[in-house]
């Protein structure tokens, strides 16, 4: 009897509690806030904030016909960008496109259109006139009073390695607005440009010879 109580106490030994408690799983680390929201807020706020700017900078030079001092030092400098550009242009075989400047203008546009002259002296016909400015602006080029083409030119929106306004006062403005058209006409032919838009605008002109 005292043999089978001593086996029976050493089987409850080994079996009833004698093994240590199982590991616990470790702890997960809390999951942290998700922070993309937040970054984008301050995004979304200036870029809202900026767009009130170009609002208001455009539809107060339309209202008083005249370009803010700041924009269209942004504009000029844009149409030297795209001078420059242009001048460097080279066709489908890698010959230079020889364009010539005819001229360029900064205006301030509002709710009626602004008309100006332009008259091409040289051998070439074909004209490229291209326009830019901060809000929408359109185009069109009469030779008389009818329309000319609607054709827009292929180097509207690659006149220039980038088509923004650094404005100051309001940042860089990288969505400028444009319009173009390229012409045919003989020369020496007077050509009328007509454009319509919101604020102030560059308008600038070539030949291809």
């Amino acid at each position: 009897m005292r043999t089978l109580s001593a086996l029976a106490l050493l089987f409850c030994v080994s079996s009833c509690g004698g093994s240590s408690p199982p590991a616990e799983a470790p702890a997960k680390p809390a999951a942290s806030a998700p922070t993309d929201a937040k970054a984008a807020a301050p995004a979304a706020d200036d870029g809202a904030k900026k767009a009130a700017a170009i609002e208001k900078m455009t539809a107060d030079e339309a209202k008083s016909g005249t370009c803010d001092p700041a924009n269209q030092a942004a504009i000029e400098k844009l149409l030297a960008d795209v001078e420059a550009g242009m001048k460097t242009k080279n066709d489908d075989d890698g010959k230079p496109l020889g364009m010539q400047l005819v001229g360029k203008k900064v205006l301030a546009l509002g709710p009626s259109a602004k008309s100006f002259e332009m008259s091409v002296t040289g051998r070439g016909t074909e004209v490229h006139v291209m326009a830019y400015g901060a809000k929408e602006v359109s185009m069109d080029v009469l030779v008389g009073t009818a329309a000319a083409t609607t054709m827009r030119s292929p180097h509207q929106r690659n006149a220039a390695k980038e088509l923004a306004l650094d404005v100051a006062g309001v940042g860089k403005i990288e969505g400028v607005q444009s319009d173009s058209r390229q012409v045919t006409m003989k020369p020496g032919q007077p050509l009328v440009v007509k454009v319509t838009g919101q604020g102030c605008a560059g308008i600038i002109s070539f030949l291809k010879p």
